[in-house]
């Protein structure tokens, strides 16, 4: 589970992250992610209901959740990001997402 201080909460913040954000994918998921002025990370995750239905959409976030706990540290500070899960996302093994996580962030340019 991800402390409180990482995790973005209200539809507001995702929304406004949306809206004015930029993207990077690849075939399992989606970064959405913006600057911030705040000095520290904040993470939310996002599965749609074409990942499937809730019991679905609730593992892929977990699954995306756990596989960004490694790269916490590396992520640059001062942006928000967003991960959506896409259909294809719990059809992968474990170590597969974790890299397909960490090549949409080094793609963005996030990574220190």
């Amino acid at each position: 589970m991800l402390q409180t201080k990482y995790r973005l909460k209200k539809r507001k913040q995702f929304n406004y992250i949306y809206k004015h954000g930029r993207s990077s994918g690849c075939d399992c998921l989606t970064l959405v992610y913006n600057f911030c002025r705040m000095p520290n990370i904040k993470v939310g995750f996002s599965a749609s209901k074409k990942v499937g239905n809730s019991v679905k959409r609730h593992r892929a976030v977990r699954v995306m959740r756990h596989a960004v706990k490694p790269y916490l540290a590396q992520m640059q500070d001062n942006h928000n990001y967003i991960f959506v899960a896409k259909d294809t996302l719990l059809e992968k093994p474990f170590p597969e997402i974790q890299k397909s996580i960490g090549y949409v962030l080094k793609k963005a340019g996030l990574l220190k």
